[in-house]
C-alpha cells in the first residue's frame, strides 16, 4: 500500500457546514477500512489535508472522488500526490 496525501482549500458555501455530518461519515468509514492514515483542517480552517493508503493514486483519486465535500464542490484546489515517508512511520506505508 502507498500513501497519498490530499490537499485542498474550502469554497465559500454554506454546502460545508450543512454537509459536514457526510463529509465526517465518509471519512470515518475510510478510516474503518484501512484507507485513511489522518485527516483534518488546518488551525485557521481555510483548507485541510488527508492522508489516505491506496494500491495506487487510482485507488486514492477513487476515495476522493467518493468524499461529499468532493462531489458537492466544497473543496476547491485540490491536490492528490503519493508520498514516501522517510523518517518515521504512519499506516503500513
Amino acid at each position: 500500500m502507498a500513501l497519498f496525501v490530499l490537499t485542498y482549500g474550502y469554497n465559500d458555501t454554506p454546502l460545508r457546514a450543512e454537509r459536514r455530518d457526510d463529509h465526517l461519515a465518509h471519512l470515518n468509514k475510510l478510516f474503518e477500512e484501512g484507507s485513511l492514515v489522518a485527516a483534518g483542517p488546518y488551525t485557521d480552517l481555510t483548507a485541510g489535508m488527508i492522508v489516505l493508503q491506496a494500491e495506487d493514486e487510482t485507488a486514492a483519486q477513487a476515495l476522493v472522488d467518493q468524499d461529499p465535500y468532493t462531489r458537492l464542490q466544497v473543496t476547491r484546489d485540490r491536490q492528490l500526490r503519493q508520498w514516501r515517508v522517510t523518517v518515521g512511520s504512519l499506516g503500513s506505508g
